[in-house]
Parts: C-alpha cells; sequence; structure tokens
C-alpha cells in the first residue's frame, strides 16, 4: 500500500510541475510579445531589420501594408476605433517570427516600433531596405506609354454609392507589372482617399481562423487619386513586381474612403493575371 501511495504521490508531484511550467512559458510568451498601440486616424509603423515576407492578423479591425517602395517597414492603423485586443504575427525573410499584440489607443505612446537582433523596441536606428526595379523615369515613361494606348473596356469594375473602380488593363515590362485603374466619382460629393491596397489573399475565409493576407507593395504610382471631386475621373497606373498567385488565393484591390464608407474592392484571379501584354513600345 505504501509503495502504490508513494506512485501517486510522485504522479500528482510531476503533473503540478508540468502545469506550473506550462503556466509560466505561457506567460512569458505574452510578456515577451511587443504591444503595439494603433489608432484609426494615424498611422503606427513597425521597422524590421530584414525584408517583410508575410503578415498574419487576428482581426480584420487591424489594417496592415507594407509602406510603399520599401521591404521592410509595416504600416499599421485601426479599421474601427476601440477594437478588441488581438495579435499581429510578421514573418521576415531572413526566416525569423515576429509576434505582437495589438490594441487601440486614442493617443497611441509612440507610432515607431523598430525591430533588431535584440528585439523590439522604440527606439534603435533600424535602415530602410529599398526597392529596386525599373528606374522611376523609366516607370514613368511606361505608364505614359500605357495612357496613350486607345481606350479600351474595363477587365474587372466595382460600383458601390455612385463610386466606381475598374481594371483597364495589366502589363509588364521585366520584372514590373503595371496595372492602369481607372476611378470614377459619379455623386456631387467629393471622394478622399485613405488608402489604395494591393494584397494576396485567400478566395475563401474560414470562419473564425486567422486572416492571412500578403501585401504587395507599389513600386510607383502615376496618378493622383488623393481627392476625387464630384462628377470626376482618375486614371492611375499602379506599378508592382512581378508576380503570380496559386488558384486558391486571389489578389484583392481595395479602395478606402477617408472618414466615409464608400469602400470598393477588386478581386482578381491568377487567370487575369497572367494574360498581362507586354509594355507598348510607342
Amino acid at each position: 500500500m505504501l509503495h502504490i501511495s508513494n506512485k501517486i504521490s510522485m504522479r500528482l508531484a510531476l503533473l503540478l510541475l508540468s502545469a506550473c511550467i506550462a503556466i509560466e512559458g505561457n506567460s512569458q510568451t505574452s510578456a515577451n510579445a511587443k504591444t503595439v498601440e494603433v489608432t484609426y486616424n494615424k498611422t503606427s509603423s513597425i521597422i524590421f531589420s530584414s525584408g517583410i515576407a508575410s503578415v498574419d492578423r487576428g482581426s480584420r479591425d487591424v489594417l496592415a501594408q507594407k509602406a510603399k517602395g520599401v521591404n521592410n517597414v509595416l504600416q499599421l492603423k485601426a479599421g474601427r476605433i476601440n477594437f478588441k485586443e488581438t495579435n499581429l504575427t510578421v514573418i521576415t525573410s531572413d526566416g525569423k517570427l515576429h509576434h505582437f499584440m495589438v490594441s487601440y489607443a486614442d493617443r497611441p505612446r509612440s507610432f515607431t516600433v523598430q525591430v533588431n537582433d535584440t528585439g523590439a523596441s522604440e527606439e534603435g536606428d533600424v535602415p530602410m531596405l529599398f526597392q529596386t526595379e525599373l528606374t522611376s523615369s523609366e516607370m514613368e515613361q511606361s505608364a505614359e506609354e500605357i495612357l496613350n494606348l486607345p481606350q479600351r473596356g474595363a477587365i474587372r469594375k466595382t460600383v458601390h454609392y455612385d463610386m466606381k473602380l475598374s481594371l483597364h488593363g495589366i502589363f509588364i515590362e521585366g520584372n514590373v507589372m503595371f496595372y492602369h485603374l481607372r476611378i470614377a466619382n459619379r455623386s456631387n460629393i467629393p471622394f478622399h482617399t485613405d488608402m489604395l491596397r494591393f494584397y494576396v489573399k485567400d478566395k475563401q475565409n474560414v470562419k473564425r481562423t486567422a486572416s492571412q493576407e500578403i501585401s504587395a507593395i507599389p513600386l510607383f504610382v502615376h496618378g493622383n487619386a488623393d481627392e476625387l471631386k464630384g462628377e470626376t475621373t482618375e486614371d492611375m497606373i499602379v506599378a508592382l513586381e512581378k508576380f503570380t498567385i496559386p488558384d486558391a488565393k486571389v489578389l484583392a484591390i481595395e479602395l478606402l474612403e477617408r472618414k466615409g464608407g464608400r469602400h470598393l474592392k477588386l478581386l482578381l484571379k491568377n487567370r487575369t493575371i497572367i494574360r498581362a501584354q507586354p509594355v507598348p513600345d510607342n
């Protein structure tokens, strides 16, 4: 009997020790996760020491995109006011996984977090990693050549509250793809652009799973859609690094209105992207 009692006591002790280790491990994980505060009308940035490979948001309440023309800067914004705390996971090109807790704040304590080999902090000097493809002048020339083509119908279009976003062509030169977009405001109310986003996402989102997106950051933009007055149209050429996507994913082009609800989104399948035409040589 004494022998059995000792075995039971030993098992209970081992179970208790395992529980303590698990609790301590979870608390350490939470403690090591850097908290990033975001707000609705200002942008927060995380600067990594390596390029950003993928971004996984725990909630759609957080808007995330890579900074234009830079490989290692992630820009964050609140999709709505006072959302519940969520998480953000970023994988960088050096194979490291970075975990953050994201919370809402009317006035964030800091708008910049820098991540280096020693961890994440609000101080440091992490350099920017700029993208290099065609020169700006070469991309400008390609954009002008595309706009000088005869008018053609839309490949894809979406309309919402008298706002129209349409894709009129995809072109390629070297390792750069050019997307010809047209934004039309058919109302009398000016449209002020908050964000124009390109990102790859799953065709179908499974409920209660993390939202996985990979941002496609413009190398160059021709045209200005910051403000579209009533009854006006703006043509834009957006240059992206060459890519194709798996059949299970789509390229989303999203235009968000600042302090408004006229949000527009185009979804492109891979079969549309691979029909890209050479940039005309006029």
